[in-house]
């Protein structure tokens, strides 16, 4: 008798089990539903777009990078649009054609830098947008798409997010299947991938050698039409390269030769986000991949295959840039929960139970949180540059367009007599909202003299009088620039390493060419031998005319 009511217990408790459920499984499959690839597109390209027109439209950038460090790449951009310099030589010169763009319609390095990273976000969200909708569910597509702008666009993002969201795009076109297994979608992805392959290549070639490894598995993990999506990225890359080197000769050879310097085992270990810092988002991750493979099994292998080799070089391409690797986990873990070879959908729409609706619900949930924890980041970043912008100064809006959180510290207190020049310089460390009131201090008088028909230079690591001061063609540095300078300022507080290896480089130059005929506590001004003193200098400092 007992043994009976024990085989009667374990029947109902194996009928439980895999008895169904229903409102369970109708939010599961909310999140795995389908739709036209046209409406998944319009949504996808939808959501992005937010993040796109909020960088684009943002009257001043937040940063809490030095100032001379976001204003060099504008000089630098403009120097290589006067010829002043090599793009060859550049060490990322996509970046800067995105800058060169930006500054058509844009004029303070704030605004310049804002409108670049709206295009560059743009670069990303249009062919993520197609490619995610014919390969995830309407609600992961708009997600991981948002997430992905979101990630290009925001305000503490450069080039190492830039590249990071570029290779993203390239993996998922590489080892993920389309619902659409055409032989011209394929060819039109393929386009697409070795377009953006290529962009890769200008900013960051180390990336670009991992997005080659990952094509080496598209044959075989993108369905029927794989070597035609395969042909067709290597024939465009090699397409745009060829008119590349036509345009600007030794770029290719500039960028095979910066390629491995990057690609070190040193800096795979010395880069990057804290392990600790994404240890939630990297276990999410691996439990998603983790309940596929268990859940697919051999039958679905290429799911949780692709979807751990795109973790591991994007996360390997995170950790050489210093990017945050969280969009990696988040589309990892969304490639192996809702792509076209997930095995959830077995569970949800034919043969299903309490544990293939939990489990499909589950890594569902997971995949989305993440995504929306990205862009949820990223509003919280518009937001604080937003209150920042307001609170700004209307001359560091205006003028600058950079707004850095805090007030002047240190030049202030050398101003105002707290410290003498060589004090502060021994003690305190230039931070970015100082190094902006030296600027714009300098500035204000630069145009004065420009005005009278002074050229002007700043003895700085770029040629930032150019871009503050003086209407005229950028130089390819600040040395270069003072060489063909009348009145040169130099400041006596260490901006950065670059601006002090400048004043190293023209100190030869200075003493035997200019003469200091004004010293300020942030500046000293100097005057070339053969020309007259500017009129608006302080009287006081008429001694060191010499």
């Amino acid at each position: 008798m007992s043994t009976k009511n024990k085989a009667r217990n374990l029947n109902e408790l194996e009928v439980g089990w895999r008895a169904g459920a229903p409102r369970a499984r109708r939010i599961a499959m909310a999140l795995y539903s389908w739709q036209a690839p046209g409406w998944a597109l319009l949504w996808s390209f939808g959501a992005g777009l937010i993040f796109v027109l909020a960088a684009a439209l943002s009257p001043a950038l937040l940063s809490l990078a030095p100032t001379v460090d976001m204003i060099a790449p504008v000089a630098e951009a403009r120097a290589v649009a006067a010829g002043q310099a090599d793009l060859a030589a550049q060490h990322a010169p996509f970046h800067l054609l995105l800058l060169m763009a930006a500054d058509l319609v844009a004029d303070a390095p704030g605004r310049v830098h804002l409108v670049a990273k709206a295009i560059g976000a743009m670069i990303i969200l249009a062919p993520f947008a197609y490619l995610a909708s014919t390969r995830f569910p309407t609600a992961f597509a708009a997600f991981a798409t948002a997430a992905l702008a979101a990630f290009a666009a925001a305000p503490f993002s450069g080039v190492a997010e830039l590249s990071l969201g570029m290779l993203l795009v390239c993996g998922l076109s590489f080892v993920s299947v389309s619902a659409d297994d055409t032989a011209s979608r394929a060819r039109i992805e393929g386009v697409l991938g070795g377009g953006v392959l290529f962009l890769i290549w200008l900013l960051n070639p180390a990336f670009a050698l991992i997005g080659f490894l990952l094509l080496s598995a598209c044959p075989f993990l993108t369905g029927r039409h794989g070597l035609w999506r395969y042909g067709a990225v290597f024939l465009t890359f090699a397409v745009l390269a060829g008119a590349m080197e036509l345009a600007t000769p030794g770029m290719n050879a500039a960028r095979a030769l910066a390629g491995p310097k990057v690609l070190t085992l040193q800096n795979i270990f010395k880069g990057g986000e804290s392990a600790f810092g994404l240890a939630a988002a990297a276990y999410g991750a691996a439990i998603v991949i983790f309940m596929s493979a268990i859940f697919g099994g051999r039958a679905h292998w290429k799911n949780w295959a692709a979807a751990t080799g795109l973790l591991i070089a994007g996360l390997i391409a995170a950790r050489l840039s210093g990017a945050n690797a969280l969009p990696v986990f988040a589309l990892a873990a969304g490639l192996a929960c809702f792509s076209v070879m997930s095995p959830f959908y077995d569970g949800l729409f034919s043969d299903h139970d309490r544990a293939s609706v939990a489990s499909a619900l589950a890594a569902g949930a997971l995949s989305l949180f993440w995504t929306g924890v990205i862009a949820i980041h990223a509003a919280g970043q518009f937001s604080l540059q937003h209150h920042a912008a307001e609170n700004a100064p209307e001359n560091i809006r205006s003028e600058l367009a950079l707004v850095q959180p805090g007030g002047p510290t240190i030049a202030k207190w050398v101003e105002e007599g707290r410290f003498s020049t060589p004090e502060a310089r021994e003690l305190f460390a230039l931070g970015p909202v100082d190094q902006s009131a030296m600027l714009l201090e300098a500035a204000a008088r630069a145009r004065t003299m420009a005005a009278e028909g002074f050229d002007v230079a700043f003895l700085t690591g770029a040629d930032t009088a150019c871009v503050l001061a003086e209407v005229r063609d950028c130089q390819a540095d600040g040395p270069a620039a003072a060489e063909k300078a009348k009145v040169v300022f130099v400041p006596r507080l260490e901006m950065d390493p670059k601006t002090v290896e400048a004043k190293g480089r023209a100190e030869a130059l200075l003493y035997t060419q200019f003469k200091m005929v004004e010293r300020t506590a942030l500046w000293d001004i100097w005057v070339r031998r053969d020309v007259s003193a500017p009129a608006n200098l302080f009287p006081v400092t008429e001694p060191f005319y010499r």
